[in-house]
């Protein structure tokens, strides 16, 4: 593996670990916002977002035959 190969792998693994934090986050925000039904639309909106981009991430992380970084996503919780 090349040094480019394992920096791209580490820079994906990162960013799915924060798009895993991300979702934690916002699902923690979520269920704090009954009374602001707008805000709690836009933030379910950005979840459904979110997951989508750490599914694409999982998805070019396989493709590189290289797994997420399960410490780094347990941070996240």
């Amino acid at each position: 593996m090349t040094a480019a190969d394992k920096m791209l792998n580490d820079w994906l693994r990162d960013a799915h670990a924060m798009e895993e934090q991300a979702l934690t986050m916002l699902k923690g925000q979520q269920s704090r916002l009954e009374n602001y039904p707008e805000l709690r639309e836009r933030i379910n909106e950005h979840i459904a977002e979110t997951e989508r981009h750490a599914q694409m991430i999982r998805s070019c992380l396989e493709r590189r035959n290289t797994a997420t970084s399960g410490m780094k996503d347990a941070g996240a919780c």
